[in-house]
């Protein structure tokens, strides 16, 4: 037993070790033989550096049927294997390192009678080389490799489509792919090809089903953004032709990515079956100098010009600032900063390794000019309604050599106000008060441009400021609005109460609850109302309760304060509440306790209630404590069960025993319970004897010996 268990444990501990992280792609195609023979061919490969075992041996290979069901499983052992050749097509490029694939096939032969709905052939494995990075927890996600053959196609002895080659095993960033992607048919059936994403299979804690787990198999999931079905490489996507099976694309980023092609084979219009290729692509720097560099297209007042090399797989660079002029005008450092003699027109070259076998160049184009633009605004507030004040923006800016093009306009402001206009003299609303900033950016006919802020105050009122409500207390005094802006003009009624019925925070100390309506205009043609209601509140309108008022040790209670114009409520002490900062906490006191609340106004002022909440510690004994005296286990959930009832028990052990003094049951918390059974056995209905010891909340105990009838 002992080794039995060190090796189950030994093995376990192992099962990482079996993670194909290796298999990097496979497919299953099939030939049809004759008399319901038909040869499976599984192609597996593996990367050779990274990632970790070696091929399968034997592979198992299962064939299910419409349902799902296992028809047959195939156990084949590795065959000899070859390494792909890292074959690119340029001559400037340089093949990456470490990058390196091997290849095996497993055959064997399988009698397949014709079914309805066909079969599915798979193999899988888990899990992905954890290199790959357009799918979500690669080192985690398995691959099924699946050929699917329809019914006709088992009538018709038809043979799957075989991929004629296998895509290269290193591609080049930034370089296109191009690839004939097509395959075969020996029954020139016709071909369909399209890109379709891998399939999961396996799992990480059991990487190699023997045989493979029965579908349907889900899709891996693609790591988004960027990469999805329709994008799997990232830059140019991937594309495939439907007739030809020519794939192209341009990859941007290195790394390595999984890639599912799949063909289906078409006789008279209807499908006989799909073969799916999955792979992954090792997109690599191969080394081809390609020059770039950014410069503006259009520099104004000023011959000095900086240059920002964007160039990639190249130490040494010449740039000619003036190709078509002057080619003494030369550079050989990597981000150069040039003084042209005079404006004009000039067009630079940058080679990328310059005089060596594999080199770049690029050329652009730059105009060195005088700005003579002079941008400036003007903004008027002609209306103003309930939907916020209208703005007129006018452009005052001048260019008298060249003309202005172009007109750049920016808003922002209160609220995340963030808006963009292309007019010359646009109009638009502003709806909330506070400063706005307004950018125009104008471009002259040569591209010069020039740019001016003004900033404004909004002429709308700030009313969502003002509070709708206040409350004091009798006697009290109370600033009417703190936020206001001085800048507008404010008048408040009625003003008898007030310390200045014309000042934007006057204070208020009225006697009666009062409401008090303030005019705010000025800055512009905005004009707004409010009202301001002041509660005058009486002390004795705090009301403070709890349900119920006296409790048994171990129960809760509600409390409530309710208190017109409150801003809050704290109550005291805090220890035994749910929540000491709310007007209805939850009490579970250990003690009779005197809760006090303080209901805080916006005046500053408070006013205090209280409520006594009484304890009681019931007796160790009944009602609190309860033992039945029958139970019936028949199944009709109706005292099934034989149970100690008791809310404010501490300890508790009791036992349960026959007429010749056998022990049947015996609990040690108040949770447990007897159904009847000894040793899984239902015991006769009659008169049982027990033994009952509890110690109670109170720290008294209860002992207690009686009879309880088992009912049948």
């Amino acid at each position: 037993m002992r080794l039995s268990l060190f090796l189950f444990l030994f093995l376990f501990r192992c099962i990482p070790a079996l993670y194909a992280t290796h298999i990097v792609g496979g497919e299953i195609t099939y030939e049809c033989l004759g008399d319901q023979q038909f040869r499976v061919r599984l192609t597996v490969y593996r990367d050779c550096y990274n990632g970790q075992p070696w091929f399968d041996n034997p592979a198992y290979i299962g064939v299910y049927n419409a349902q799902w069901n296992l028809v047959d499983s195939l156990k084949i052992l590795v065959s000899p294997d070859d390494t792909l050749p890292v074959t690119l097509t340029n001559p400037c490029l340089i093949a990456p390192p470490n990058v390196c694939v091997h290849r095996t096939t497993y055959e064997g032969v399988v009698t397949l009678q014709t079914v309805s709905g066909g079969y599915t052939i798979v193999y899988q494995r888990c899990c992905r080389n954890f290199l790959i990075r357009n799918i979500v927890e690669p080192l985690a996600t398995g691959a099924s490799f699946t050929a699917e053959i329809s019914e006709r196609a088992l009538i018709e002895c038809n043979s799957s489509a075989v991929f004629n080659n296998w895509p290269p095993v290193a591609i080049c960033v930034h370089e296109p792919i191009d690839f004939d992607h097509s395959a075969s048919d020996a029954d020139g059936d016709s071909l369909v090809y399209r890109l379709c994403t891998p399939l999961t299979g396996a799992s990480d804690t059991w990487p190699i089903p023997q045989p493979p787990n029965p579908g349907p198999y889900e899709e891996v999931t693609w790591l988004e953004p960027p990469y999805n079905l329709s994008n799997m490489l990232g830059g140019e996507p991937l594309t495939i032709d439907i007739h030809s099976g020519f794939l192209t694309g341009i990859p941007n980023m290195l790394g390595n990515y999984v890639v599912g092609i799949c063909v289906d084979e078409y006789r008279a219009g209807q499908i006989l079956s799909t073969t799916r290729r999955d792979f992954q692509y090792n997109v690599a720097d191969c080394g081809q100098p390609v020059a770039a560099f950014f410069t503006p297209e259009v520099v104004c007042d000023t011959l000095r010009v900086a240059f920002q090399n964007q160039s990639f797989s190249s130490t040494s660079f010449k740039w000619y600032f003036d190709w078509e002029g002057d080619q003494g005008s030369i550079s050989s450092a990597f981000a150069p900063v040039f003084i042209y003699p005079d404006t004009g027109v000039y067009t630079i070259a940058l080679i990328a390794n310059p005089g060596g076998v594999c080199s770049d160049t690029t050329f652009k184009q730059i105009h060195l000019t005088q700005s003579f633009v002079d941008a400036d605004i003007d903004i008027q507030f002609p209306d103003c309604d309930e939907t916020g004040a209208l703005v007129q923006a006018t452009d005052l800016s001048v260019d008298a050599t060249h003309g202005i093009a172009s007109w750049q306009w920016r808003l922002s402001g209160p609220g995340g106000t963030l808006e963009q206009f292309v007019e010359q003299n646009p109009d638009f609303t502003v709806t909330l008060p506070g400063i706005y900033q307004l950018m125009l950016t104008v471009t002259s006919t040569n591209g010069c441009t020039n740019s001016v802020t003004l900033p404004f105050k909004s002429p709308v009122p700030p009313v969502n400021l003002l509070a709708d409500s206040l409350a004091i207390c009798a006697g009290d005094t109370i600033s009417l609005f703190p936020n206001a802006d001085i800048d507008f003009t404010y008048s408040w009624s009625p003003g008898a109460t007030l310390s200045n019925a014309t000042a934007p925070n006057p204070l208020a100390f009225p006697v009666n609850t009062t409401i008090y309506k303030v005019t705010i205009s000025g800055n512009g043609p905005c004009l707004a109302e409010k009202d301001v209601k002041v509660a005058v509140l009486n002390p004795g309108s705090l009301t403070v309760t709890a349900d119920p008022t006296t409790i048994l040790i171990g129960e809760s209670s509600q409390l409530e304060a309710t208190f017109p114009g409150a801003t809050g409520f704290v109550w005291e002490p805090a220890g035994t509440l749910s929540s000491a900062n709310i007007p209805n906490p939850v009490a579970t006191p250990t003690d009779s306790t005197t809760y006090i609340v303080r209901a805080l106004l916006s005046s500053g002022c408070e006013v205090r209630g209280e409520i006594t909440l009484r304890v009681l510690f019931p007796e160790c004994g009944e009602p609190f404590i309860f033992f039945p005296t029958a139970f019936s286990p028949n199944g009709d959930t109706e005292n099934d069960v034989l149970k100690l009832e008791g809310s404010f028990v501490k300890e508790v052990y009791w036992a349960v025993f026959n007429r010749w003094g056998q022990k049947m049951f015996e609990a040690f918390t108040p949770d447990d319970a007897w159904d009847g059974t000894y040793e899984g056995s239902p015991q006769p209905g009659e008169t049982y004897g027990y033994y009952l010891r509890v110690r109670c909340a109170n720290e008294q105990e209860l002992v207690k010996k009686g009879n309880v009838t088992l009912l049948r």
